[in-house]
């Protein structure tokens, strides 16, 4: 019922912005809206995407248990320059039509007017990787999110596996797994990297020329972002970024943080997640082309037995493009894999396994400009891995994304 009722409203906000949009004589707003003399500016966006029902396996469930190609999403942003070299900014979205939520809300402050420096303190834009910085519906060509800041592996920051064979028990299992230390409820687990809840600490930003460097110290980890802390370490992370050449974009990030709770372990400081990752992306004339690589190493605060390994990893890498055939009309497409460190298990000559289920994904399609700042999509995505509920599964969806 409750499904029913949250595609009525879509389709009926698919209808009023299609009928707002045929209307030539009032066309859409395509700015932000300013006030006292630009020092206010207020923006926002509807992403609505309507797509096959994953209720079996969950290839698109996320950190917030939400559906990617199954989601309405209203976000409203706002930034104040008081001063010059001074501004707030923040933003509140919805989720599905639930309550809003700050997704966003920090201080940037520029020391001096000849230098590209900025400090950021607050809620704030993740340091780490790429993709973190396009938003939801406008620069991601497909409607799906890589799997490296989606997919839900099995780990969970509140309960961990006593043995190895705990963990592979819960293979391709990230929707819902359950351990027998820490929380006894079953629960979703974590991506390689979030991209629905941003990083909250002080970033420095420096750009001189093609380059282009910041880091940060924040609370949790890429997995597990917090607005609060909730163990004894905090997460540094950086990226370097190059634009050697019109239209080119290099970088390479790596970050390093506390990611299990501390009533997980409350003996010893919370282990970390480890993280690398390196970023390309090519743009010219009718073509956009993106790439990322990322590699995240967890540890526990003991090995896990039989095979006394205290850490599992898990690598994960995808491209993507965009070709424009007319100014309005493109075809976008994705291609990802997500694979896993192999863990040995106490069953006599099982070997070792992947501690979960690599997973690949292929996803494309075309969308439309119906205007600058109003787009309409339309994908097939396909995913394959070895285990779990459901081995294979496709789903066709269809988005549109507009904002101000």
């Amino acid at each position: 019922m409750l499904i029913c009722v949250h595609i009525r409203r879509l389709l009926l906000v698919l209808s009023c912005v299609a009928t707002a949009a045929r209307a030539g004589a009032q066309p859409l707003p395509e700015g932000p809206v300013r006030a006292l003399d630009g020092r206010v500016a207020v923006s926002g966006e509807v992403v609505a995407t309507l797509g096959s029902l994953d209720d079996a396996a969950w290839f698109n469930y996320t950190d917030y248990e939400r559906n990617t190609l199954r989601m309405m999403r209203l976000g409203l942003s706002a930034s104040w320059r008081p001063a010059e070299r001074l501004a707030f900014v923040g933003e509140v979205r919805s989720e599905d039509f639930n309550r809003p939520s700050a997704y966003a809300a920090y201080v940037r402050v520029r020391p001096w007017r000849r230098h590209a420096f900025d400090i950021q303190a607050g809620r704030m834009p993740p340091t780490f990787g790429a993709f973190s910085r396009h938003a939801y519906g406008t620069a991601n060509p497909v409607i799906g999110y890589p799997l490296a800041y989606q997919y839900l592996t099995a780990l969970r920051p509140d309960a961990i596996p006593g043995t190895a064979d705990d963990l592979l028990a819960m293979r391709a299992r990230g929707w819902r797994s359950s351990f027998p230390v820490g929380s006894q409820t079953e629960g979703p687990g974590v991506p390689l990297i979030s991209a629905f809840r941003w990083d909250t600490g002080v970033q420095l930003r420096w750009k001189q020329g093609p380059v282009e460097v910041s880091t940060a110290l924040t609370n949790g980890s890429l997995s597990n972002p917090r607005l609060l802390d909730d163990n004894d370490g905090k997460q540094i992370s950086g990226r370097v970024a190059v634009t050697p050449a019109v239209g080119w974009i290099l970088g390479v990030s790596g970050a390093r943080g506390a990611w299990l709770a501390r009533e997980v372990a409350p003996q010893s400081p919370s282990p970390p997640q480890r993280v690398v990752g390196a970023d390309v992306e090519y743009s010219r004339d009718h073509w956009i082309v993106r790439g990322e690589f990322v590699w995240s190493r967890w540890s526990f605060p003991v090995p896990l037995a039989p095979s006394n390994m205290g850490t599992v990893g898990a690598i994960a890498a995808w491209g993507e493009g965009r070709y424009r055939i007319t100014p309005r009309v493109f075809l976008a497409g994705r291609a990802d894999r997500l694979t896993f460190s192999r863990l040995r298990g106490s069953v006599p000559g099982s070997g070792a396994w992947p501690w979960d289920a690599p997973v690949t994904r292929l996803e494309g399609g075309v969308g439309v400009y119906v205007q600058r700042n109003f787009v309409l999509k339309v994908m097939t995505q396909g995913n394959w891995r070895p285990a779990g509920r459901v081995h294979d599964q496709t789903f066709l969806s269809a988005q549109f994304a507009y904002w101000f």
